[in-house]
């Protein structure tokens, strides 16, 4: 039964990148009237994997003469293992590439003609000797079993501990001696640190003081673990050492280094030290590095480590880097080219962003200062801004290169010219627009629908002036609440001819889209239209004061600075535009009356 009998052929068994040597032994049973007639009587022997009473004697036997003693310290004589296989082919390959020794020996043994021993066996009969001899017809190695009794051998061991006699002779097989197992070879000679197969089938390992072996045992220039109650070796799982460490062992028995599958997950074990990584950052077999937390399992999604936190990701167990990615409790978050979790500012997807460095999370519609000192804003969708935004109900303007406030100037902030005082915030705004004339399009009474045409043209909106005025209709049998009263080509009335900027928004709302009635609305409304980009179509008087009430007549305001207002009037053949104090506008909005009719006050209209 020994791998070193000269009479056994080799078979080499790969399992990983270890290869390992099988010794396939050959023997011969003497006939079966043979066995029956034996001399012999074994001395109890029955498969170890039926023998859970004897374990406390088995222990207590083994003493200081147990195999392994010492922890694992990265001997040097270990076998790493130099797998090139992929995290993602771990799973699947246990199977196709498990050449295991066990399986091999005992598809050699199915070639021998002995058969198993068993307890019931062994109970029924206790002249059936396990000696077996050979067929071979080599005599000097021959066992004879025609020894008569007066010459037998005195039971026990022999002078140098190598052989076995019992009932006069010598045993072979596995035997229960002294309260613990031994093997001995078809030569009867005690086998000493070697794995092999029993005469029931099973495999166990015996070590280098001949006792079988139990726990972490180094054989073959690695580790293996047996079990200390059935003596089986442990394949593939997680266990405690006689000297308290935990060690894995993989599916061909042997001590497990680098990143192992188990249990659903993967682990890694130390090259050196063989124990488990807990909390670390490794290089895996094939090259790739992954993260194992605190419990020892491949770690994914958000993990903290060395003071920070990264992320793994779900699939590949790799390190994300420079992703924005939802983490395992459903917020998101930014790592950094270094696999980092991101704070303040940081360059992503062609712009910047704003991580709180407190919570990690990205900062949105907030003015913020960066790492280095300087202020940035980030819109509402995290971006850092260019341009105009809105903070804090104030308009700001963002340099579109340096990304830096501008202060105490002047910017073209697209709908217009604004300025932008100490502090950032826009305070004077000038509209860009098209001026129109009523007169040079035919209509003198067209005052509404040309200061509406100029209004619309900030928004690059054009509209035919006879086009407005059908939409609305017109006529001497209407009213300024439901229509243009009169006629805008012009004629006379005792009435003023208009229209009421209700009625107006009301009738053109299908043609000008956006169109509202901002009827009562103040100064502060109205400069917060103009710095929108709005401009303001207001009912006011000609010369702007209230001594004749026939000057009725409606202009747009486009603009606002220093507390005036820049009024674009449509009743000239030529460009008529100029400024007006607001508290001027404010009074006559507010108290304009037309001839003829009960005005509201404060009329005006915007298009949003």
């Amino acid at each position: 039964m020994d791998y070193n009998d000269s009479k056994k052929r080799f078979k080499l068994y790969k399992a990983g990148k270890a290869w390992l040597i099988a010794g396939t032994v050959f023997l011969t049973l003497i006939g079966a009237n043979l066995a029956a007639n034996a001399d012999a009587d074994q001395n109890n022997v029955t498969p170890i994997s039926s023998k859970a009473d004897d374990k406390n004697q088995t222990e207590t036997t083994k003493g200081t003469d147990e195999t392994v003693n010492e922890p694992i310290n990265g001997d040097s004589n270990a076998v790493e293992s130099n797998s090139t296989t992929t995290i993602d082919d771990i799973s699947s390959k246990s199977d196709k590439d498990k050449d295991d020794v066990t399986t091999t020996a005992q598809a050699d043994s199915n070639n021998q003609n002995s058969t198993s021993l068993n307890t019931d066996n062994i109970n029924k009969d206790k002249n059936v000797s396990t000696e077996t001899s050979t067929n071979n017809h080599d005599d000097s190695v021959k066992s004879d079993s025609s020894t008569p009794t007066d010459n037998a051998k005195p039971d026990g061991w022999n002078a140098d501990h190598t052989q076995y006699t019992q009932d006069g002779q010598l045993v072979t097989g596995v035997q229960n001696i002294d309260g613990t197992y031994y093997d001995f070879d078809e030569n009867h000679n005690l086998v000493k640190n070697n794995y092999v197969q029993s005469q029931w089938g099973d495999w166990y390992m015996f070590g280098d003081n001949g006792q079988i072996a139990t726990k972490v045992t180094p054989w073959a220039g690695t580790y293996y673990y047996f079990d200390p109650l059935t003596y089986l070796r442990v394949d593939n799982n997680y266990v405690q050492s006689q000297w308290g460490d935990w060690y894995m062992f993989g599916d061909n028995g042997q001590i497990a280094t680098k990143v192992t599958p188990w249990a659903g997950t993967y682990y890694y074990f130390d090259p050196l030290t063989y124990l488990r990584v807990d909390n670390n950052y490794v290089q895996s077999q094939w090259g790739d590095w992954y993260m194992f937390g605190d419990n020892g399992q491949i770690a994914t999604k958000v993990t903290p480590w060395a003071g920070t936190y990264y992320y793994f990701d779900p699939l590949t167990y790799l390190r994300v880097d420079n992703n924005y990615v939802q983490s395992q409790w459903g917020d998101w978050y930014m790592f950094g080219d270094n696999g980092q979790i991101a704070t303040k500012v940081i360059p992503w997807s062609g712009t910047y962003y704003y991580f709180d460095p407190l919570t990690y999370l990205r900062v949105d519609n907030n003015y913020v200062q960066s790492q280095w000192g300087t202020w940035y804003m980030f819109g509402n969708d995290g971006r850092i801004v260019v341009g105009l935004a809105d903070w804090t109900g104030a308009k700001y303007y963002f340099d579109p290169s340096t990304y830096l406030k501008v202060t105490n100037a002047w910017e073209n902030v697209g709908y217009g010219s604004a300025y932008f005082d100490g502090n950032g915030q826009m305070d004077s705004i000038n509209l860009f627009h098209q001026w129109y004339s009523q007169l040079n399009q035919g209509m003198p009474e067209g005052c509404e629908g040309a200061s509406l045409q100029i209004a619309a043209s900030v928004l690059g909106r054009y509209y035919n002036l006879a086009g407005i005025y059908n939409t609305i209709g017109y006529g001497w049998n209407l009213t300024p609440y439901n229509g243009f009263y009169g006629n805008p080509w012009g004629g006379s009335s005792y009435k003023v001819q208009t229209v009421f900027a209700s009625a107006m928004a009301n009738k053109l709302a299908g043609m000008v889209s956006g169109i509202q009635d901002l009827t009562g609305a103040g100064v502060g409304t109205v400069i917060d239209e103009l710095r929108n980009g709005h401009a303001v179509v207001t009912w006011a008087n000609i010369d702007w004061n209230l001594y004749n009430q026939n000057d009725f007549h409606v202009m747009s305001i486009v603009g606002y600075s220093n507390g005036q207002f820049l009024i674009s009037d449509p009743y000239a053949y030529s460009q008529k535009e100029y400024w007006i104090p607001t508290s001027t506008w404010a009074y006559v909005n507010a108290n304009t009356q037309a001839v003829g009719w009960n005005t509201p006050r404060s009329m005006n209209l915007v298009i949003n």
